[in-house]
């Protein structure tokens, strides 16, 4: 990967929400009908406070039984809460090594003066679209 490439040339920017009192059922429709595999959680209060994904999806289901379903579950109980983050000026390298690190598949990108709003996310996806086009 080019030193010079930014994770704000590779990102997807926007990004899908929801907030942690979607149900699991709610959250997997939303990606579903937007085509996307997470969703940012976002609070009132203080903006970004998680991510869910469809391997939080999964797992949950896998884990339910019939006293606790996994529809009725909310967001909140099975988003990941520590979010790891990257600035749109970041190299891609210090990107992929974070997910690395971090054993994820997805950054969260904000900028650095407001880290509770995201402005953008970058995928393990993004990363390999920008390996091939580099060929």
């Amino acid at each position: 990967m080019q030193s010079e490439k930014k994770v704000g040339d590779v990102m997807h920017p926007g990004v899908f929400t929801c907030p942690r009192s979607a149900t699991l059922l709610e959250a997997a429709r939303l990606m579903q009908s937007r085509g996307v595999r997470a969703l940012v959680v976002m609070d009132e209060q203080c903006g970004m406070v998680g991510i869910v994904s469809q391997s939080d999806l999964v797992n949950a289901s896998l884990r339910s039984s019939s006293e606790l379903p996994w529809r009725s579950l909310t967001v909140d109980a099975v988003m990941t809460r520590q979010v790891v983050t990257v600035s749109p000026d970041d190299a891609i390298q210090r990107a992929a090594a974070l997910m690395i690190e971090h054993r994820i598949h997805r950054l969260v990108v904000v900028h650095e003066s407001d880290p509770c709003r995201p402005l953008g996310v970058l995928s393990m996806g993004d990363l390999m679209r920008h390996l091939m086009m580099e060929e």
